[in-house]
C-alpha cells in the first residue's frame, strides 16, 4: 500500500472530517441519511474496538443520502427538502460546488480552510480535501441536473431506507446531538452498495477502503448469516460477477494493511459473503 493511500485516512484528516460531518448533519433537511465510510465506521467501531483494542478507521469524505421523487418537476425540486440542504451546505457551511456535490480544501497540519488560491500555493502533501457527495435514491436525475447544475451518482439501494423505513436513527450511534429525523443506512445495504460501487472506483485508496469496509461490515456490523442473506438479496448475479472480476489479491493485501488486520481473514470474509 502506498503512503499516499494511507495518508488519506490519517487521524488528523478523519478527525476533522468527523467535525465537518456533524455540521452537515445539522443542516441537512429531512429526509436525509448517512451513507458511506462514516456510516460503516459507526456500525462497526464498537465490535472492532473489542476485537482489536482500537477504533475502526474513520472516513475522509461524507456521503449524504437524499430522497428524490422521480416525478418532481424543476419547480417542485426547488421547493423540496434537498434544495434547502444544498443551499445550506453551500451558503452556511461555505463548501464549493463539485462534480458530485461539494468540497472544501484544508491544510493538513493546521486544519485551516483554504481558498482555491491558497491551496494552489501549497505543496500537494500539505493539503487534503473533504468531499460531501450527495447520493439520491433514484437514477432518474435529468430534472435534478437541470435544476441544480450537477448529476450525482444515484443509489437505488437507498430507496427502501426512505420508502420502507429501513433506516435507523443516527442519534443512536453517535455521542453528539443530531436531529431526531437524521438516519443511518443499515449494514446490509451499505455492504451491497460497496460491492456495486467497487468496480467503478477510479482511485486506489477508495477501492482499498471499500474492501476494508466490506470486511468490517461482515465481521463487526451484524450476524454473518443475516448479512450474507440480505446482501445477496440486494444484488444481481452481474453485480457479484463484476465485483469478483475487479478485485485482486493485491487489493486484499493492501486493504488489510489499511486497517491492520490479517489478509487471509479479510479475503475469506468477503469471498464467503458472495459464495
Amino acid at each position: 500500500m502506498s503512503n499516499a493511500d494511507q495518508s488519506q485516512y490519517a487521524e488528523a484528516v478523519t478527525t476533522l472530517s468527523e467535525d465537518e460531518l456533524q455540521d452537515v448533519i445539522a443542516v441537512a433537511e429531512p429526509p436525509a441519511c448517512l451513507l458511506g465510510g462514516w456510516a460503516v465506521h459507526l456500525h462497526v467501531t464498537d465490535g472492532f474496538q473489542e476485537a482489536h483494542r482500537r477504533p475502526y478507521i474513520g472516513s475522509r469524505d461524507i456521503d449524504l443520502g437524499i430522497h428524490i421523487d422521480s416525478k418532481w418537476s424543476k419547480a417542485e425540486l426547488k421547493e423540496a427538502p434537498v434544495a434547502t440542504t444544498l443551499e445550506r451546505i453551500e451558503r452556511e457551511l461555505g463548501y464549493n460546488r463539485g462534480r458530485f456535490g461539494f468540497y472544501q480544501q484544508f491544510h493538513r497540519e493546521t486544519g485551516d480552510r483554504l481558498t482555491e488560491e491558497e491551496a494552489r500555493k501549497q505543496p500537494a502533501h500539505n493539503i487534503f480535501r473533504v468531499d460531501i457527495d450527495i447520493i439520491p435514491d433514484t437514477t432518474r436525475l435529468d430534472e435534478f441536473q437541470e435544476t441544480f447544475g450537477f448529476r450525482p451518482p444515484a443509489e437505488p439501494l437507498l430507496a427502501p431506507v426512505f420508502a420502507d423505513d429501513e433506516g435507523e436513527p443516527l442519534g443512536e450511534y453517535v455521542s453528539w446531538t443530531t436531529p431526531e429525523t437524521a438516519l443511518i443506512a443499515p449494514p446490509t445495504a451499505l455492504a451491497a452498495m460497496k460491492i456495486r460501487a467497487f468496480p467503478e472506483r477510479d482511485k486506489s485508496h477508495k477501492r482499498l477502503k471499500d474492501l476494508a469496509d466490506l470486511h468490517a461490515l461482515v465481521w463487526y456490523g451484524s450476524d454473518f448469516q443475516q448479512v450474507r442473506t440480505e446482501v445477496v438479496a440486494h444484488l444481481t448475479e452481474e453485480d457479484i460477477a463484476r465485483f469478483t472480476d475487479a478485485v485482486t489479491n493485491e487489493a486484499f493485501v493492501n486493504a488489510a494493511m489499511l486497517i491492520d488486520v490479517d489478509t487471509a481473514g479479510l479475503r475469506n470474509s468477503i469471498q464467503q459473503l458472495l459464495v
